[in-house]
């Protein structure tokens, strides 16, 4: 999604409803002197945001719960790339051209 900078000066000229009939394709940056001083935008990309923040804060502390009550448990590095998407060959070809040099 694209960002519209309008000047203060321009946005007075267009109205509220104006403006806000705008932010419903996009945000827009309110500007003076060229800084950024507020930003319009629609309400249901607001409520849009919001849910994917919460939604990421869960993800965050389920991870850290997780990494908690698996403290102190060793995985083996199969275990390990399984959690983190990552091929265990590959890390071990990575380790095997590291120890030649």
């Amino acid at each position: 999604m694209k960002l519209q900078r309008v000047p203060m000066a321009s946005a007075s000229r267009l109205g509220v409803s104006k403006i806000a009939s705008q932010s419903a394709s996009g945000r827009i940056a309110l500007t003076n002197h060229g800084r950024v001083v507020a930003v319009v935008d629609s309400a249901e990309r607001l409520d849009e945001d919001v849910r994917l923040m919460r939604e990421s804060a869960a993800a965050v502390l389920d991870a850290a719960a997780n990494l908690v009550s698996t403290q102190g448990k060793r995985l083996s590095l199969d275990e390990t790339c399984t959690r983190l998407g990552i091929d265990p060959d590959r890390v071990r070809a990575r380790a095997a051209e590291t120890r030649k040099d």
